[in-house]
């Protein structure tokens, strides 16, 4: 008879809770403010349509209930980007006005920049420049057929005047790009909500910080970055339910779309490390996640995740190699020579330095420090879970390990809140700090644009925000940042905090 390992508690997974939380009773700020609106949801209160309080068919309902609200939030955070990418959809995305209205995006601009506009397969094309992995380029690319598809469908009038008025996407095919693009995002978007609902246990409601939040409204259409965020949020709720495997799968599907999801191996890393180290002698804590107890997370769960991600990440990047492996190395061969990114640590450094007389930091000093901040900051992440008096929960450390790298990494450009975002909402579920990290963040998503505006274009002073103000608001994100990770330190450290307040 085979013999199996004796089964303990999941980090990440409380006993099962009879019915969906009250984010009115469990939330400080929310219990606060609902007092205007009736006070918070009272315990006799039931939204079961009849059904026994409690009862498994209840609580389906209740949880059935919660997620077409919650994707009835994610399309009026789709349909409120729209709105707000409205004047660069109406007069384009070229000129200085893409940054006073706050609508550039990347997508529009490599449509014509990186000639999709004229060879769809540019990404896999050695002769080519796209500076993106390999499933963001896939991406473009089929923007880029799907755009061209419909393009042709209209017809070409007999003179060139009269074309425009029969052909419409034919005349704005980067705006049919865009649109394309973005109703891609858009379908990514509401996928990313869900997973974080069902990963979020008997706490669903806190995946409407993901579906509605303004920093993920104004950012949704710069880039692809919803991609690799709903491809990470499978994960982790891959990892919650047990299923190691598919969460190494997964991690790689998405780091062919970005970097970043690769360092979810890093935080199951450290819980192995745990379990082999007999750390974890304690239930873990969490925001009332309510999934099934599963296995510890050892060497053999880390193993697992490890090999999927490995497979399907070759699965993905080796055919590319194989067509062109000059135009798959490209991403590789940019990060590693790119300077001082925009709003990122080395780029206030540059702008004090210049500003001060003092020697600019190159690439290369950039890369080697860049690189060995991060290095410090994940074996800070390992050593802090190996000290928690109680075995941390994965999303926890894999916030802090995303965190330290949008600190240090060479740029920070304003989508990579979409990054974060899904991870607070599971790791830091108290609104009270989402709402503080969002505010800051919008007050950057202005102050880079203007600043931009206002190296680019010639208007006074009083139309743009001068240098200072750009540098005082990248400082400010770091600070938010900063805290955001300090609260969750403090919930590792301190567990019974959390649990006093009822999270």
């Amino acid at each position: 008879m085979r013999s199996s390992r004796p089964r303990t508690p999941d980090p990440d997974a409380q006993t099962a809770a009879p019915d969906v939380d009250a984010p009115t009773r469990s939330d400080p700020l929310l219990r606060a403010l609902s007092d205007r609106f009736g006070g918070p949801a009272g315990q006799r209160i039931r939204p079961s349509g009849g059904r026994e309080p409690g009862s498994q068919d209840a609580v389906a309902h209740r949880r059935s209930a919660v997620t077409w609200v919650l994707i009835a939030l994610t399309l009026a955070g789709v349909l409120l980007s729209l709105l707000h990418m409205g004047h660069c959809r109406a007069e384009g995305w070229g000129g200085v006005a893409v940054y006073h209205h706050g609508c550039y995006s990347d997508v529009a601009a490599l449509y014509s920049g990186r000639e999709l506009d004229s060879t769809p397969w540019a990404p896999f094309r050695g002769d080519m420049w796209f500076e993106y992995p390999v499933l963001t380029g896939l991406l473009a690319s089929l923007a880029a057929v799907v755009t061209q598809a419909i393009a042709g469908l209209f017809p070409t009038g007999p003179t060139p005047e009269q074309t425009p008025l029969l052909n419409y996407w034919g005349e704005r095919e980067s705006l049919l790009y865009w649109d394309v693009s973005f109703v891609m995002t858009a379908a990514a978007w509401v996928v990313l909500v869900l997973a974080v609902m069902k990963a979020a246990g008997r706490r669903p409601w806190d995946a409407a910080i993901v579906a509605i939040a303004p920093p993920i409204v104004l950012t949704a259409g710069i880039n692809w970055d919803m991609w690799p965020a709903a491809a990470l949020a499978l994960a982790i709720l891959a990892h919650l339910r047990g299923r190691h495997l598919t969460a190494g799968v997964l991690i790689g599907v998405g780091t062919a779309f970005k970097i970043y999801p690769l360092f979810m191996l890093g935080a199951v890393f450290v819980l192995a490390v745990r379990t082999v180290l007999g750390r974890d002698t304690g239930r873990a804590h969490g925001p009332g996640q309510g999934h099934t107890a599963r296995a510890e997370v050892g060497l053999p769960e880390f193993l697992r995740t490890l090999l999927g991600a490995v497979g399907a990440w070759l699965v993905v990047n080796v055919p590319a190699m194989l067509i062109s492996f000059q135009a798959w190395g490209q991403f590789y061969e940019f990060s590693d020579e790119r300077g001082a990114g925009n709003s990122s640590l080395w780029h206030v450094w540059s702008i004090l330095a210049g500003d001060r007389g003092w020697a600019v930091p190159d690439a290369q000093f950039i890369s080697t420090w860049s690189f060995l901040l991060f290095l410090f900051a994940c074996v800070g992440v390992l050593a802090l879970g190996l000290a928690a008096p109680r075995r941390p929960r994965m999303v926890q450390l894999l916030l802090l390990i995303v965190a330290a790298f949008i600190l240090v990494n060479k740029v920070y450009s304003p989508q990579f809140v979409i990054w974060l975002l899904p991870l607070l909402a599971l790791a830091a579920p108290r609104w009270r700090d989402v709402l503080i990290w969002s505010v800051v963040e919008v007050l950057h998503f202005w102050a880079i644009w203007m600043h931009l505006a206002a190296r680019v274009g010639e208007y006074e002073s009083q139309h743009v925000m001068g240098e200072a103000v750009f540098v005082l608001a990248v400082v400010a994100h770091m600070a938010v940042t900063l805290y955001v990770m300090g609260v969750v330190v403090r919930d590792i450290l301190r567990p019974q905090y959390r649990e006093s307040l009822a999270l």
